[in-house]
């Protein structure tokens, strides 16, 4: 638990248990600070110029949400047409990796993708195996994520999150009879890991896989649960990632770090409120566990049997030593890192947290760091008991406290909490993307730019990595975010016709239409969000425009961005089903110019 400084009596019930002490972080000659360390009362992210053609690359079949078995219902043209998640590529050195894709739809279906055709082949539909799989829950539903094992060429391994609603009737034993290339003897699942505190109506369930033969589109092989974690109703377990800065026989090889969401109890006050800043719960962290029990035979097998932890040699787990503590957990103090990406030559493990009503952060990753939520968010402090207001929103305003530090349950010392390397205030959109440190070759003028998206509103962003990592953690020292114009070509556009500067919001919206989606009378898209449709904070109320005044017209983009295994980027868009490629720079961002730190 957060333990409480002496205060003013209204101070310390806003705090809500949170202990102001200690100093924060030693200011640093950085980067200019981009955001004040108030609320900002205007967009605060500018376009310099910079601008990106985008192409139409293919076009996933229409799917529908699923609730529990096998679902082959009607496309619902009032939603979204499909919920494409996530693209990946296969390792390089796997034999058909240069030539197809692996397409994550979270309605069910994980597909490959042929590159040269643009076909899409089915490979695993969840809803025929996992009798209580669940995608009817909102946009963290379904099959959340893929990856791969560093050894996938030689053993055909890979892993996938997805999710379950454990009081559907039934079984949950998964069953293969529309799948009987599956190989279920054996096959058996695990308890729940469940939060000490608030209510768990569904569950993130962990699954490796080995298929037997990869150079075909069929999976012929065995599925293994290892970790199956409850909560409540959002912010599941999320994204998947291998170290691939190491090789094997070094002791981080094989480890598989796993993004994990707050279950959306650090929003609520309660119980659970302090969830992420505990070290006895999943809940808001980075794990990192060892699927393959053999690898490291040293080190501690997992409660359930199923995955090693890190816990011998020269890098073991922060917390395994600390009897109160999961030895699971890498970093804490997150609310939804759904996304991570890890930039080879800068050897940097970056997240994308997803905020509550005000901050969307970018995180770049240590061991046994602690983010701050959900007693922080952006550079502010987050009063979960005051609507989830930030510090200067609070009427009166509260100012920041002079000494920053966090009691954290079985930590003697107090802790200083890690600040975003980059952070959006919701002017600019209100839940952040996917993103990935640009290293193709078809936009060489963002190399080394960070490139993501805000999901509601289909903005893309660049940041540049280096002033990112500068800013080591630091409050108010984010790197400056700029916007990416983008110039794109319809497909309903006539022959003659030029690419031309417009918003994905748009592009998206047209597509939506001409697809056949009917969303509500009150939006051009379906789906809500405060940024885009309006429906939260009166007194605090964003636009329902862009930063130019344009107003969007209601609903969700949904947007994300992918890369391909040469390093190139992709758009999916889940509310018209389709994915675009960024295909080249066609406006390059201007000389950086050095800035004075504040």
């Amino acid at each position: 638990m957060i333990g409480t400084h002496m205060m003013d009596g209204r101070s310390a019930r806003l705090c809500s248990g949170l202990l102001v002490l200690g100093s924060v972080l030693a200011s640093a000659s950085v980067v200019s600070a981009q955001y004040p360390l108030n609320y900002p009362s205007k967009s605060q992210v500018g376009k310099d110029g910079t601008s990106v053609l985008l192409e139409d690359y293919a076009t996933p079949p229409l799917s529908s949400m699923t609730h529990g078995g096998i679902h082959e219902g009607e496309i619902n043209f009032k939603g979204q047409l499909s919920s494409v998640n996530s693209l990946r590529s296969e390792p390089a050195n796997a034999p058909l990796a240069a030539s197809r894709f692996f397409v994550d739809d979270q309605n069910g279906t994980l597909y490959i993708l042929d590159k040269t055709t643009k076909k899409f082949t089915p490979y695993i539909k969840f809803a025929d195996v996992f009798p209580k799989f669940e995608s009817d829950t909102g946009n963290t539903a379904g099959v959340v994520s893929i990856n791969f094992d560093p050894g996938y060429a030689k053993n055909g391994k890979f892993y996938t999150v997805h999710i379950e609603k454990p009081d559907m009737e039934g079984s949950a034993t998964p069953a293969n009879a529309h799948l009987p290339t599956l190989d279920l003897k054996g096959y058996t699942t695990t308890p729940a890991v469940n939060p000490p505190a608030g209510p768990v109506h569904l569950e993130s369930v962990l699954i490796e896989w080995t298929d037997t033969n990869i150079r075909n589109a069929t999976f012929e092989g065995t599925a293994r649960e290892l970790l199956r974690v409850g909560f409540d109703r959002n912010h599941p377990m999320a994204d998947l990632i291998f170290n691939p800065l190491v090789k094997s026989g070094q002791d981080d090889y094989g480890n598989l770090y796993v993004s994990v969401g707050d279950g959306a109890q650090g929003e609520t006050p309660g119980p659970g409120h302090t969830l992420p800043q505990q070290l006895d719960n999943f809940m808001g962290k980075i794990l990192r566990i060892t699927p393959d029990i053999n690898l490291h035979p040293k080190d501690k097998l997992g409660p359930n049997g199923r995955y090693r932890i890190p816990s011998t040699g020269s890098d073991p787990n922060p917390f395994v030593s600390l009897a109160s503590a999961r030895g699971e957990i890498y970093a804490y103090g997150l609310r939804n890192p759904h996304r991570m990406d890890w930039d080879t030559v800068s050897k940097t493990l970056l997240v994308n947290d997803i905020g509550l009503h005000y901050w969307e952060e970018i995180d770049i990753v240590t061991k046994g760091a602690n983010y701050g939520y959900s007693e922080r968010e952006g550079d502010e402090q987050l009063f979960v008991d005051n609507a989830g207001k930030t510090g200067s929103l609070v009427d009166p305003s509260v100012a920041f406290p002079d000494r920053d530090l966090l009691h954290v349950d079985g930590i003697d010392e107090p802790v200083a909490p890690v600040y975003p390397a980059a952070v959006y205030g919701h002017w600019e959109g209100d839940s952040i993307g996917s993103g990935f440190v640009y290293r193709g070759r078809q936009m060489p003028q963002l190399r080394g730019k960070y490139i993501f998206n805000d999901m509601t509103t289909g903005r893309i962003f660049y940041v540049d990595l280096a002033e990112m990592i500068a800013t080591r953690g630091q409050r108010n020292q984010q790197a400056q975010i700029h916007e990416l114009q983008i110039q794109f070509k319809s497909s309903y556009d006539t022959a003659n016709q030029n690419a031309v500067k417009r918003r994905m919001f748009d592009i998206v919206a047209e597509t939506y239409s001409h697809k056949g989606g009917t969303p509500g009378q009150d939006r051009v898209l379906p789906g809500a969000a405060g940024a885009t449709t309006g429906w939260y904070d009166p007194e605090h109320q964003h636009p329902k425009a862009d930063p130019d005044g344009a107003p969007y017209g209601g609903g969700r983009a949904d947007i994300r961005i992918a890369q391909g295994g040469d390093g190139e980027l992709y758009v999916l868009s889940k509310s018209d089903g389709m994915i675009r490629k960024l295909a080249a720079v066609m406006s390059p961002p201007p000389k950086s110019v050095p800035t004075a730190s504040r």
